[in-house]
């Protein structure tokens, strides 16, 4: 490249998305890099007004330049998500008058990159890459989470001319990349695989050693003895399973507790219900959601992460627990080995019997724990920030010429 390029991010995750938002930094954080490496290269980030998690953003990437579309656009750009929601096969037509690609057209914006997905990317018609981490609905369309309020048909739509339009597409799994390519006939040859790294986020957060006073009085309402497991309270989370399995484990392992953590949502109340009707009030502790700052206490004084989704075949906790030296006990989705290889014990989530299993020989097992760690350290060489980076840098490369 000899002459400037401007890449352009859309971004609408929430701060508090989970994993998801997660995804998005580390992103950002590659935009980065690679714009220091390369003088010609700027980076632009478009959100609407009032994006709660912009001045945090822009702290973090000083270097980006910020635009925010204003509430005209953003009223016409919701109108004709409307009527593309309505009217599927009204987008190519649609897509010329959709006022993003105008402001994209005004900043010279020669690629963007959409983090995660919207039907804005499925109306963009500048050059853009297309990221996704599932097409859960597919094999779980009954969840609400993804069905209820026209959430599937939205999907659906999304997908099928979000792939098809996208001029290059960024998956976590080579699962997800036949998935998408039997389910949506995406095109494997513009579908590379990036497979998720740890956050770069979280990195920054001190070992134990070093914490501060907020994070001591945290660490002495946790309870000693736990296994972990950070979620939204979503039904695909399947707590529901979790629970049963818990009270099997806690009828050998009385003084256990299942710490959660997670924003809740909508339904979430028959968690609770649950709670009570295993009688598991005393072994059960939700925090709600937790700053990032105390998420290197919680794994590094958990037995085990213990996460039985049904979503995937990829999930951050799954890095986190290899991180912060916490043996990973997970759900069993195909592709799942694809980030974990044999670091982590898997289980089948239907089962609250195999899931209980899984548990107690992990806790029973100290010797099998510290193989479990040992092999966590040595998966995070392989998914590395710097392979990471690599890969993403190629794809941005690709995509420039």
């Amino acid at each position: 490249m000899t002459h400037s390029k401007n890449i352009g991010v859309f971004i609408t995750m929430s701060r508090h998305g989970g994993g998801s938002y997660q995804w998005v930094v580390n992103v950002l954080q590659v935009l980065d890099d690679y714009a220091q490496l390369h003088n010609n290269v700027t980076i632009h980030m478009f959100q609407y007004s009032e994006y709660e998690a912009a001045d945090e953003l822009k702290s973090a990437f000083p270097s980006f330049f910020f635009h925010e579309i204003g509430k005209v656009n953003h009223f016409v750009m919701v109108v004709l998500r409307r009527v593309a929601y309505i009217i599927p096969f009204l987008i190519p037509v649609l897509r010329p008058i959709f006022p993003l690609n105008s402001i994209l057209a005004q900043k010279q914006i020669a690629l963007v990159l959409f983090p995660t997905t919207n039907l804005d990317s499925a109306l963009c018609n500048r050059k853009h890459i297309f990221f996704l981490a599932d097409i859960a609905h597919v094999f779980y369309p009954h969840f609400p989470e993804v069905s209820a309020n026209g959430q599937l048909r939205l999907r659906h739509i999304l997908f099928k001319y979000g792939l098809s339009h996208a001029d290059q597409i960024v998956v976590e799994s080579k699962q997800l990349r036949n998935d998408i390519a039997r389910y949506y006939q995406a095109d494997v040859t513009k579908t590379d695989v990036l497979y998720q790294t740890f956050s770069k986020t979280l990195e920054s957060y001190k070992d134990e050693a070093e914490i501060d006073d907020e994070q001591s009085d945290f660490k002495r309402t946790i309870p000693s003895r736990y296994v972990f497991y950070p979620a939204q309270l979503w039904q695909h989370k399947n707590h529901k399973n979790l629970l049963y399995a818990m009270k099997v484990v806690i009828g050998e392992i009385p003084d256990l507790c299942l710490v959660l953590v997670g924003s809740r949502k909508n339904g979430d109340q028959g968690i609770f219900g649950l709670i009570e009707e295993l009688e598991l009030q005393n072994n059960v502790k939700y925090l709600g959601y937790v700053p990032d700052k105390f998420m290197p206490i919680l794994y590094k004084n958990a037995q085990a992460l213990v996460m039985p989704t049904y979503f995937g075949p990829t999930n951050i906790p799954t890095l986190e627990a290899f991180h912060w030296g916490c043996p990973a006990v997970i759900s069993d989705l195909p592709g799942s080995t694809e980030q974990t290889g044999d670091a982590a014990l898997l289980f089948n989530p239907d089962s609250p019997e195999d899931i209980a299993e899984k548990i107690m020989l992990v806790l029973k097992n100290e010797d099998l724990r510290q193989e479990m760690v040992k092999k966590g350290y040595e998966r995070l060489n392989v998914l590395s920030y710097e392979n990471y980076r690599n890969t993403l840098f190629a794809i941005l490369d690709k995509n420039l010429e």
